[in-house]
């Protein structure tokens, strides 16, 4: 069946097409309300930082429970739990600042449950052969969303008040949990029967020695660890450069930031495209070296326009990568298992990812900053030029 007839696949596309655009509009009125009430920065930045901390505090507990109960379902309850607590914020905003801080960081919890859950059980809504492309589709609606969405939410903040924002974003969850809650999707059983007289740790362990005694799995995992390692950095690299060393203030950064996103969309769209003729391995391969290469290129420029040509491949080769290395691990594990290695990965590239921005920023008040972005591009390029080396991983 093509994804255009697969109402499962359609219903799932449209529901998060639409709550990611609230998303967007919740990341910035979280900050901005934040930044509004104190003045400052690092108040505003801990709120970003409460988006990344529960993935790591609870990535491995979350896949135990997506493998454990009906995936449906817990999507469902997480988008209710997160329009609720939405909800709630309008209230806790006229009353306590902290109590805003505690609900950004249950939303963001929440969101630890629905995001490996939507990984889970795409390969049980779409069959093998589609699944490249439906991963291409649902990465280019979520770049839409990132192109269009935090536009409309700085005009919805600018002319409407930051209360209705987070109602808003309330109603996206709503419409997300209904297109899902339409979905005919029916859990597997094998997975339910086996993981019914389990213990949590047991399971946990379980998923885990997966990943541990799964070679392509385990190889592939300390590849994206290190590559993580120079992407979170490449951040606040790239902000600095902007605004530092070319002098061009936050609109520069807002230029790549963009530049990168159509790169992105471009290397989506590409893929949906070419699905049945692009080899997985190589993608991932190839996008992450050459994402390390124009990262490097980055540094060569020296101005604003230059850095957007690689920008734009390095946007580019990021969709190939991460769309190839999803639709890798959904076929490389095993439904049963696919919450708890998706909930592990999670919590280890989101650990990573965070250390390694607050390390980048940290380094870049000692060292010179195109120096350090050359060093982030090769730790990005090192392991999908090591992937070409690892049979398993290269001919997948």
């Amino acid at each position: 069946m093509s994804l255009a007839r697969n109402g499962n696949f359609l219903l799932l596309w449209a529901g998060q097409f639409v709550s990611q655009m609230g998303d967007r509009l919740a990341m910035v009125a979280f900050p901005w309300f934040v930044y509004e009430s104190t003045g400052s920065a690092l108040g505003t930045g801990a709120v970003f930082a409460l988006y990344t901390l529960p993935y790591v505090l609870f990535g491995a507990f979350a896949g135990v429970v997506i493998d454990r109960f009906n995936k449906r379902a817990v999507m469902i309850a997480a988008d209710i739990v997160r329009g609720g607590l939405m909800l709630l914020v309008p209230f806790a905003a006229t009353r306590s600042l902290p109590a805003v801080y505690v609900l950004s960081f249950l939303v963001a919890s929440a969101s630890v449950f629905f995001d490996p859950c939507k990984l889970a059980i795409l390969p049980d809504l779409v069959t093998k052969d589609r699944l490249l492309r439906a991963n291409s589709l649902l990465a280019t609606g979520e770049n839409v969303t990132e192109i269009v969405g935090y536009a409309l939410a700085g005009f919805i903040l600018a002319y409407v008040s930051i209360h209705t924002a987070f109602r808003i974003d309330a109603l996206t969850f709503a419409v997300s949990a209904a297109a899902i809650l339409l979905m005919r999707y029916q859990a597997p059983v094998r997975a339910a029967a086996e993981q019914a007289a389990q213990s949590f740790w047991r399971e946990l362990r379980e998923g885990l020695s997966f990943l541990r005694h799964h070679h392509a799995l385990l190889m592939n995992t300390l590849m994206v660890v290190a590559f993580v390692a120079g992407l979170g950095a490449s951040y606040p690299l790239t902000f600095l450069l902007a605004v530092r060393v070319l002098n061009a203030g936050t609109q520069a950064f807002g230029v790549f930031e963009a530049v990168i996103g159509i790169g992105y969309l471009a290397g989506s769209l590409a893929l949906a495209t070419l699905a049945t003729r692009v080899p997985k391995g190589l993608a991932m391969a190839i996008g992450w070296a050459a994402m390390g290469v124009s990262l490097i290129l980055v540094a060569a420029t020296g101005g604003v326009w230059q850095a957007c040509i690689p920008f734009a491949v390095f946007g580019l080769a990021n969709a190939v990568a991460l769309i190839a290395l999803d639709t890798w691990l959904q076929d490389v594990i095993p439904e049963h298992l696919r919450g708890r290695v998706f909930g592990a990965r999670f919590t280890l590239t989101q650990g990573t990812y965070a250390l390694s921005v607050l390390v980048g920023g940290a380094l870049a008040g000692v060292f010179d900053v195109r120096a350090l972005i050359i060093v982030a591009g090769v730790l990005m390029a090192i392991p999908g030029i090591a992937a070409l080396f690892v049979r398993d991983i290269r001919d997948a």
